[in-house]
């Protein structure tokens, strides 16, 4: 460890092993990162044989943005300690294959980084014939003090003391794009930053988001609703403040709820919300099938029974025909002797 002739405190290769950090992933981001740059830059949209790779390609153009755009700069703001590297999946030498495993589900990104012939092969959320793993199950060994490299924008002011620098990332977590400003290191063409310190500006952002959905038109006692403390518990369709999106981060909320006031809380401000929508039939159908199309990756066990609540609020007014397979649905529960009156 040594003070360099800009007076920022930077480390060396053992530095960084003697303190834990993970410096693996540091050459493939950057790597992605300036492919993701490049005018060139392809993305394949073709139906993949698994059926399920384009299906956050239709909430991102529910969103108004095109695929392509999106991607690229989804991937220009991808840092380091985000992803995981999966060489079983890099078929050809030109391949680079990572997860980016700080979502509820990960999101799988495949480059072909060929000279002239870039492509953005895959972009879809992790999953093995449409079932996904839960990444909340990491909660219990993340650990948010940890040291991590990020690739800065700009740095700001330095420590004289200690040689810190106050560094600004761009950080993307879903459609949101945050400047963050932390305090940092340096180490080769990385500044190393507490994890912690970015992780908390997105989860309090979605908190804060939260508790006006539950609170703005409803006598809710947040204080009994559980929040997010980790982004693992949040989905990549969760972060905008659009209708879609506040549905996903409604059904985030509810799935995280341990105990049964607050997951009677919960889905009482997700089918208030649906219902309150002014929304024509049009819409109303348009909303239920990018449900059905998100959902088709998913870890929640319950979803049909979200989603069909999410449906019966969204025909509230009656037009029972803009659904008809509830009517099936609501005949098979009703079989098993299941009350809906009160729902």
């Amino acid at each position: 460890m040594f003070v360099n002739s800009q007076g920022i405190r930077e480390i060396t290769e053992d530095d960084a092993y003697e303190l834990n950090i993970d410096t693996s992933m540091i050459k493939a981001c950057k790597k992605i990162r300036n492919i993701a740059k490049l005018d060139r830059l392809s993305i394949d949209e073709t139906v993949h044989r698994s059926g399920l790779n384009k299906h956050l390609f239709n909430y991102i153009e529910y969103l108004g943005f095109k695929p392509l755009d999106f991607v690229k700069e989804y991937l220009s703001n991808l840092q380091p300690f985000m992803i995981e590297r999966k060489k079983d999946q890099e078929k050809e030498k030109s391949f680079i294959c990572v997860i980016d495993n700080l979502y509820k589900i990960s999101i799988y990104i495949k480059v072909d980084t060929k000279n002239q012939e870039e492509l953005i092969i895959s972009f879809h959320e992790d999953n093995i014939r449409g079932i996904a793993k839960d990444n909340s199950a990491l909660i219990k060994i993340v650990d948010n003090e940890n040291l991590v490299p990020v690739f800065a924008d700009s740095i700001g002011s330095i420590n004289n003391e200690n040689g810190n620098v106050s560094v600004k990332v761009f950080m993307q977590r879903g459609v949101k794009v945050l400047p963050l400003s932390v305090v940092g290191f340096k180490y080769k063409d990385t500044f190393i930053v507490r994890k912690g310190d970015l992780d908390r500006q997105f989860i309090d952002y979605c908190n804060e988001y939260i508790r006006e959905l539950y609170t703005s038109n409803l006598e809710l006692d947040f204080n009994k609703i559980e929040v997010f403390s980790m982004l693992q518990q949040i989905s990549f369709t969760s972060y905008g403040r659009d209708t879609f999106s506040s549905i996903s981060l409604l059904i985030d909320s509810l799935t995280h709820q341990t105990d049964y006031n607050s997951k009677s809380a919960a889905d009482f401000a997700l089918v208030t919300f649906v219902s309150s929508l002014n929304l024509t039939d049009e819409q109303k159908v348009d909303l239920a099938n990018l449900l059905d199309e998100k959902y088709k990756v998913t870890s929640i066990k319950s979803i049909d029974e979200i989603l069909y609540r999410v449906k019966g609020a969204l025909m509230y007014d009656g037009k029972t025909d803009l659904f008809p397979e509830l009517n099936a649905i609501a005949n098979d529960l009703d079989e098993t002797g299941v009350d809906h009156t009160d729902n």
